[in-house]
């Protein structure tokens, strides 16, 4: 149930908010490449922070089964691409101007469990230990990505 993304963020204008808006990664891991263009931000302790660009460096990034699995020990991140516009962020306004002339390319992967497993885990005695809402990643993940099945 892996897959791997190209992400491709077109050039905008000094107007423009959040290239990617903010949202946590529905599966299990993200392992993400970024190009060094500027932008990418998270959500930490109620700020949006930029996430610093270190040549050949793999983000990995927290999704919200692993987080439930975990009992919340392991917290999915909240994350976006900021615009030049983008509220509350506080990477430099000159920054994001400079990264929003040109493309910003990445490539994700996102590691995700089997279509038909559950998003409830159970304790050696069956009893449930934690969930979301107790339905199969398949469910979770269209439900997540607000689609119907039927695309």
């Amino acid at each position: 149930n892996d897959s791997l993304r190209l992400l491709k963020y077109h050039p905008c204008d000094e107007n423009f908010g959040n290239r990617c808006k903010e949202h946590s990664d529905y599966g299990t891991l993200t392992l993400l490449l970024t190009d060094g263009v500027g932008g990418l931000e998270a959500f930490i302790d109620g700020e949006w922070r930029p996430v610093p660009h270190e040549e050949g460096a793999i983000i990995v990034n927290i999704g919200s089964i692993l987080s439930a699995w975990t009992r919340q020990e392991l917290k999915a991140t909240l994350h976006r691409v900021a615009g030049p516009a983008s509220k509350g962020s506080t990477t430099p306004r000159d920054a994001l101007l400079k990264a929003a002339k040109v493309p910003r390319v990445s490539i994700a992967y996102f590691a995700d469990p089997n279509g038909d497993v559950s998003t409830a885990l159970e304790d050696s005695k069956m009893k449930n230990v934690a969930s979301i809402g107790g339905v199969s990643v398949a469910q979770y993940i269209q439900w997540r990505s607000g689609g119907t099945g039927a695309e």
